[in-house]
């Protein structure tokens, strides 16, 4: 595996962990904000310096944004972004939505605008679907939080 896709999972694994963490009490907020906002510098910092790629880390509430690079035909729903990464022809994010029926909206969308899928599973609350066109591949995963009722989606995409 390359370094690039090898940056992608690391950022992808640490954003589906960041995403299934829970809450904190309020009362912790102010240091929470002061610690949460070094540790993005950190892991910002660490996965730029070796990937040489643009990487936005936010734990939850902090709000990260998608790349400026983020393939504009590729399906991406509103929500709170709490990871995204562009890295040498490869992007990735978490993105917090309402409920499974915008991760429904996502993959009747990639199918309405030809896209082709080309494996789904699931395992217990996790499911995964990846569709691919001429110039991307992109896969969509989908974990719901089962006290909001909202759902991580996160999304996993390659050049052709």
């Amino acid at each position: 595996m390359t370094t690039a896709p090898r940056i992608l999972l690391a950022g992808v694994t640490l954003a589906a962990a960041l995403s299934l963490s829970a809450c904190a009490n309020p009362l912790d907020g102010i240091v929470e904000g002061v610690v949460n906002q070094g540790v993005e510098n950190v892991i910002e910092g660490a996965i730029e310096g070796e990937s040489g790629g643009d990487v936005d880390v936010s734990l939850p509430g902090s709000g990260a944004s998608l790349p400026v690079s983020w393939p504009a035909d590729v399906p991406t729903p509103e929500g709170d972004v709490l990871f995204s990464s562009a890295v040498d022809g490869t992007w990735g994010a978490t993105i917090v939505v309402a409920d499974a029926s915008v991760v429904d909206g996502i993959y009747a969308e990639l199918e309405g605008s030809g896209w082709t899928m080309v494996s789904e599973s699931s395992i217990d609350v996790l499911s995964s679907r990846s569709y691919e066109n001429d110039t991307y591949t992109v896969s969509v995963s989908s974990v719901p939080d089962s006290e909001t009722g909202a759902v991580n989606v996160t999304y996993a995409i390659a050049s052709k």
